[in-house]
């Protein structure tokens, strides 16, 4: 037992931060040049989300299903091959995919609301940062463009994007736990996990 105890987060990492960001650059450059019909899809998810018809609602929760779902297998495929919970992470992912695609079958699809108190300009702002600022800050950070972290590439602006547009979205509030906190749930856990690891990144190198 003290044996375990004396280890620290940093010491089950199997990679550097630079290993990490190399990540990126290698499945920007796989993507490219399909990052324009990337961004052409989430802009058509928020003029869904934010119309007034229940097909359109639907298709926008479907768009959002298809982001998780392209980090699932498309980052993670590339994160097993340095972090063998890789694949526990994808499923995380594959889970939430599967939840919003029943919001998008037998739920009410993704429809958003106006923002009119805290939780909707909060989720405004995630939003924002997720879908835009995330990755600008990486590169002015000093990241070249190519290792920048996009919406429906990388996780963390996915599943920050993500608690965004569910803390605006009108969603049921029935039984003991409400449909939104179980939406939540997945990516707020990944937000935490990430957390953790560049923690450990930058404490360790």
């Amino acid at each position: 037992m003290e044996t375990w105890l004396s280890y620290r987060l940093a010491d089950l990492l199997m990679f550097s931060p630079a290993i990490y960001a190399r990540l990126f650059e290698r499945l920007n450059e796989t993507l490219w040049p399909g990052h324009a019909l990337l961004a052409a899809l989430s802009l058509a998810m928020l003029m869904l989300a934010g119309s007034r018809t229940g097909v359109a609602h639907r298709l926008a929760a479907g768009l959002l299903a298809f982001a998780w779902g392209g980090v699932a297998w498309g980052f993670f495929g590339l994160y097993a091959e340095i972090n063998l919970a890789a694949p526990w992470f994808a499923a995380l992912f594959a889970g939430q995919t599967v939840m919003l695609l029943m919001l998008a079958a037998v739920g009410p699809g993704l429809a958003l609301d106006r923002p009119r108190q805290v939780r909707h300009w909060l989720g405004l702002g995630l939003a924002i940062w997720g879908l835009v600022f995330h990755p600008l800050a990486w590169w002015a950070a000093g990241r070249p463009l190519a290792g920048t972290e996009l919406f429906a590439v990388a996780p963390d602006p996915t599943a920050i994007a993500t608690i965004g547009l569910l803390l605006m979205a009108r969603l049921p509030q029935r039984g003991r736990l409400p449909l939104r906190a179980i939406l939540l749930t997945l990516p707020v856990a990944w937000l935490l996990i990430s957390a953790l690891t560049w923690w450990a990144l930058l404490t360790a190198f």
